[in-house]
């Protein structure tokens, strides 16, 4: 689920889930590959973010790999994240 308002520049991913059967298979990747470029077309678009728990099993590690850099910002108990576009 995106947050997608083409009068703010910055978008963010509210849901992101792969079912546990099919993790490892390169879906998460691919899926996440093309929202950031589906984004990037949006109108004034500068960054999309996203929130993500910490710990064992937080995604964290995949969305560093992904170019999400931590914002320093906190929404309940997730960290929140920013790739450029």
């Amino acid at each position: 689920m995106l947050y997608d308002d083409p009068d703010e520049p910055t978008y963010f991913l509210w849901r992101f889930m792969i079912a546990e059967p099919f993790h490892g298979r390169g879906y998460a990747r691919q899926a996440m590959l093309r929202l950031i470029d589906h984004v990037r077309t949006r109108p004034g678009a500068t960054e999309l973010q996203l929130s993500c728990g910490e710990g064992e099993g937080s995604p964290e590690g995949f969305y560093a790999k992904m170019g999400f850099t931590r914002t320093g910002k906190v929404m309940g108990d997730e960290v929140v994240m920013r790739v450029g576009l």
